[in-house]
């Protein structure tokens, strides 16, 4: 536990904004007090933070934050740290390491008895960066002076939940004392010279953009003020804050007929002005803008729709198409009564915890699908040709293994006599969610399909992404793209997180979707699933529940479905 002593410390040595401090993230109007960090934030009631940026554009403190998003047991945040920690060594400084509240990251901090400017340490972060060959996701402070209408970053204090001071080159373990040590300007400087990096401040103009940018930036009624100007910076919240802000920057350019080229160089002279290190990968900026045309164009095909349609028009649309609507149903009587089934445009989810029936049931909708001569394509991440074919002569053969081997050439007739006049399904393996996007286009263009499956999306990787959180993100939004662009129905599969295991009921809610609330949002169907056959105590072990979360263009008729699945047949009754 921290003495009084070390309490004063660390309130003296965190030290941001002169006249705000933050009480639960929401802005107070005054200093942080020790009385404020021993008996709210030390025990738990209320997390008490700091900005990082003074009124003056300096800081007292500067850190460059690790995370790790991916549940691994040996995260490379731990030896990214540990690198940045024993160069800074190496370099003159004594750093400090903080391990973060989640307790799945860290923080490296230097400070400074007297203030420096923001852009001089955030220029020496990036030397560091270079020197070490990482690219570092976040330097506090982001910015390189403020803009006049927000506070800034705000930062935790220490020893908020799972935060502590530890010692990187003693297995992480906790320290004893807090005991910083000051870093000067003059050192920095130094530095920075030694890194090849240029000590002239950031121009205090619009950084060389073209005029009609310029204009809209400083128009305070111009829709891209907000955003560049970053307004919202008092509850900023990391990158995923920063990557919606970029794609608004690009939507808003786009819809003003901005050039191309244009854009891109105000993408990437936003982002490294906040600080966010992909506004310098091309491929990134590339799909940003294409994403914002295809948005613009919908946007403006919707306008157009709306502007040329009284209240009596749509409610005449909306009549006609009563009864019109055509839904891909599973094929399980409870599921199709309760939601008819997915729609052409729509992304359903299906999640599940490992082994609890997730693939099964895409199949099973794709079988019943194919039955009906619709068209239909399995995309998998995990399993190979020989185990999604075991499953499907199962589905019609559920016998042994002694059985299949003793009648092959049986079986292989009669499987390929059964789907002589249906649909077809299609199955490829894939890897990252440009192979997803590549195979819906041609299996859609060329053969037909009509109704896709994803299994899984948290095991697609993406060549424009890299922390997990964010990767997810963009997968969900470029499904729900590739859905609504090829008017097709995908049955998306996802994991959920270990917490349900532990609630005494299963229920689950749409937050329970691993590692992005994006696919919440992104989702029109949410299904849940739990296999009880799973528990060695479960009393019914052929019990399977299913939950139905969300369903956004219809009425959801029965929320929580029993059915019976036979794991023999991998099917779903």
């Amino acid at each position: 536990m921290l003495s009084e002593l070390d309490k004063a410390i660390v309130v003296n040595t965190f030290r941001g904004r002169e006249d705000i401090c933050a009480h639960d993230f929401r802005p107070m109007d005054k200093e942080i007090t020790i009385e404020d960090y021993r008996t709210l934030h030390l025990t738990g009631n209320t997390c008490v933070g700091f900005y990082v940026m003074r009124k003056d554009n300096t800081v007292h403190c500067s850190c460059v934050d690790f995370d790790n998003h991916d549940d691994d047991p040996n995260p490379q945040w731990r030896e990214d740290a540990q690198a940045v920690f024993n160069f800074l060594e190496q370099e003159g400084y004594t750093p400090t390491a903080e391990v973060s509240s989640s307790g799945s990251g860290a923080h490296i901090w230097l400070f400074f008895e007297d203030p420096i400017p923001a852009w001089l340490i955030r220029k020496f972060w990036k030397g560091v960066a270079e020197k070490v060959g990482q690219k570092f996701k976040e330097i506090y402070p982001r910015q390189d002076k403020l803009s006049g209408k927000g506070l800034g970053n705000l930062v935790r204090l220490p020893y908020w939940n799972k935060s502590k001071f530890v010692d990187v080159n003693e297995s992480w373990e906790e320290l004893e004392r807090f005991t910083p040590t000051w870093t000067y300007r003059s050192e920095i400087e130094a530095s920075c010279v030694r890194f090849g990096t240029s000590l002239v401040p950031p121009s205090e103009d619009e950084y060389g953009l073209p005029g009609e940018i310029a204009s809209m930036i400083k128009n305070q009624e111009s829709r891209l003020y907000r955003k560049w100007h970053r307004m919202f910076d008092d509850s900023f919240d990391g990158d995923r804050s920063t990557s919606a802000s970029v794609f608004y920057i690009a939507c808003e350019l786009v819809y003003q007929r901005v050039h191309t080229d244009v854009i891109k160089s105000t993408l990437r002279h936003w982002c490294e002005k906040e600080g966010y290190e992909k506004g310098g990968n091309d491929v990134w900026l590339s799909t940003v803008i294409n994403n914002a045309y295809d948005s613009v164009r919908n946007r403006l095909s919707s306008e157009s729709e709306q502007s040329s349609e009284t209240v009596v028009d749509c409610a005449n649309v909306f009549l006609k198409s009563v009864g019109a609507n055509h839904y891909f149903g599973s094929g399980i009587a409870a599921v199709d009564y309760s939601i008819d089934g997915v729609g052409p445009g729509e992304v359903a989810i299906i999640a599940a915890r490992p082994g609890h029936g997730k693939s099964a049931l895409a199949l099973q909708w794709l079988i019943y699908q194919a039955q009906n001569n619709v068209n239909c394509l399995m995309l998998n991440a995990e399993m190979s040709a020989r185990e999604i074919g075991r499953r499907v002569v199962m589905n019609g053969f559920p016998e042994d293994e002694q059985y299949w081997e003793e009648n092959k050439n049986e079986i292989m007739a009669k499987i390929e006599d059964y789907w002589k006049d249906k649909g077809k399904l299609f199955y490829r393996p894939v890897g990252s969610i440009e192979d997803v996007e590549t195979n819906i286009k041609s299996y859609v263009e060329n053969n037909g399909v009509q109704l896709v499956a994803v299994d899984y999306l948290q095991l697609l990787r993406s060549s424009t992404s890299s922390g997990r959180y964010e990767t997810v993100t963009e997968i969900s939004q470029r499904i729900k793209g590739c859905a609504r662009d090829y008017n097709i129905g995908i049955l998306a599969l996802c994991q959920v997180s270990r917490e349900v295991e532990k609630r005494d009921n299963v229920e689950f809610q749409g937050s329970d979707l691993r590692e992005s609330g994006q696919l919440e949002q992104d989702a029109d169907l949410i299904l849940f699933g739990w296999n009880y056959g799973k528990d060695n105590n479960s009393d019914n072990p052929r019990r399977y529940d299913v939950h139905i979360a969300k369903r956004r263009n219809g009425p959801i008729k029965k929320q929580k479905l029993h059915l019976r699945f036979e794991s023999s047949e991998q099917r779903f009754y």
